[in-house]
């Protein structure tokens, strides 16, 4: 083989080689550019679910004060704590201080609600007043005591 195809291979050759490390420049940017996106969308994820366990938080914090100062019915409040723990922590429901908050809310959740309640009739509503008002006095010391323990409870376990 002559020096004049020999360098001609050589040539061919680190063409063939700077190609070669032009694509795989590509593919590096390509994959770091992909990664990057990755990584944006997690954080977006990440924060939105920061926002929604801070506002659950939040109302757990509101609704149990509320209950404490008697500005909200205990069995009311009760629904909206064993929704909101639904979510936030379940594993509480059966915890010993904070089952009175459950138990209250299978105690009422056959009542209904909102436009529900409108359509009772009025013996039907008092019926379910008093049964509510029952309820509540039954377990008062029970649900403030699990409400006082609730609004001071870390829930970073």
């Amino acid at each position: 083989m002559s020096e004049a195809t020999q360098l001609m291979l050589i040539v061919v050759g680190l063409l063939a080689i700077g190609g070669l490390l032009w694509v795989i420049r590509g593919q590096i940017a390509t994959q770091q550019a992909v990664r990057l996106q990755h990584e944006a969308v997690v954080k977006e994820h990440e924060a939105k679910a920061q926002e929604k366990r801070d506002y659950l938080l939040n109302s757990v914090q509101v609704i149990s004060t509320a209950m404490l100062e008697g500005q909200c019915e205990l069995a009311e409040g009760s629904i909206r704590l064993k929704k909101l723990l639904d979510h936030l922590a379940p594993y509480l429901h059966e915890h010993e201080d904070f089952c009175a908050i459950n138990q209250m809310y299978e105690a009422t959740k056959h009542m209904p609600i909102l436009d529900e309640w409108k359509k009772l009739n009025i013996n039907q509503r008092h019926a379910m007043t008093l049964e509510r008002e029952q309820l509540e006095a039954t377990h008062k010391a029970a649900i403030l005591a699990a409400v006082g323990k609730l609004s001071s409870y870390n829930f970073q376990h």
